[in-house]
């Protein structure tokens, strides 16, 4: 039987509404999500991992997500595994709000990654609900070349029927697409510095 992997404040990365994020011990390339709250709470780990294997199953491309390496048993109850994402010189990668926030890519270089991950979205009916700007990072594939990446909130907001709804109905999955995207882009609006 794998021994339960033993987490500690000596690896916390950040705290969500549902989830704890923590390196991972033994695979500093890794993340585990770890629900905190004892009260009800949405199973984002069990939804978002239905999900990644939907999007498995149908072979749907991965290029704007991390990846999911599923389950694991931890000393905080079941923890759901991530790729830790990190740029080409093996620094932590940061949040598009961050990069927004310090004004670091000129106006067209914003619109440039924000249309590639509108395109990706649209063209692959992936359904990215949690539009907050920290579910999103700005990762550096290679020197001055980025790409934008989300880490969080994918699929649905519950395990409930609208997600089984999303998943197989494609005019409704549409639907939500668009809408959440609009939602995105607004959240972007206010952070950029050139309107």
């Amino acid at each position: 039987m794998n021994k339960k992997v033993v987490l500690s404040s000596k690896y916390f990365l950040a705290k969500g509404g549902e989830r704890d994020c923590y390196i991972h011990p033994n695979d500093e390339n890794k993340v585990i999500k770890v629900v905190h709250r004892n009260e009800k709470h949405n199973e984002q780990n069990k939804l978002e991992y239905k999900y990644y294997k939907y999007l498995k199953k149908s072979d749907k491309p991965q290029t704007h997500l991390t990846e999911c390496f599923g389950f694991i048993d931890t000393n905080l109850g079941l923890g759901l595994v991530y790729e830790r994402l990190k740029d080409y010189n093996n620094k932590s990668s940061k949040s598009f709000k961050n990069y927004l926030e310090e004004k670091f890519f000129t106006k067209e270089e914003e619109e440039n990654l924000v249309y590639e991950l509108k395109e990706y979205l649209f063209k692959n009916d992936i359904l990215f609900i949690d539009v907050d700007l920290s579910n999103v990072f700005c990762q550096e594939i290679f020197q001055n070349v980025y790409k934008l990446i989300i880490i969080d909130g994918l699929g649905a907001r519950r395990l409930n029927w609208r997600f089984y709804v999303y998943l197989y109905s494609k005019v409704y999955t549409r639907y939500k697409i668009s809408k959440q995207w609009k939602k995105f882009y607004n959240n972007y609006l206010k952070y950029s510095t050139y309107l």
